[in-house]
């Protein structure tokens, strides 16, 4: 795969990892804890791809040196950044909700 591809791949699977990071944590406010852990599943796994994008770019730098940072590039990084954090951040609200259970959501200042 070349230096574009790779780029596509990391800003897609980061992209579709903090969407459903989102998700999951919009169902776990709404009590679906079921599926949220679904989505949140589905968000690591998105996670995971956007990585070894990311890797194989790293992998061919080191290899052949031939790969030179574009905006493109920088702003596949950051999808990929945002990405972790996200999902992070997902996995606590989901466990907060969890052990707050529906009071602390109806109670929420941000629901």
């Amino acid at each position: 795969m070349d230096i574009i591809q790779e780029c596509m791949q990391m800003t897609s699977y980061g992209g579709e990892a903090k969407s459903l990071a989102l998700q999951a944590i919009r169902q776990a406010r709404e009590g679906d804890f079921k599926q949220a852990e679904e989505s949140l599943d589905k968000s690591s796994q998105a996670l995971i791809k956007s990585h070894h994008a990311h890797a194989n770019l790293l992998t061919r730098d080191a290899e052949e040196g031939d790969v030179q940072v574009s905006v493109f590039m920088l702003h596949a990084a950051d999808h990929l950044s945002s990405a972790e954090v996200i999902n992070l951040l997902a996995e606590e609200f989901i466990y907060l909700h969890k052990k707050g259970g529906k009071n602390y959501v109806q109670n929420s200042a941000y629901v």
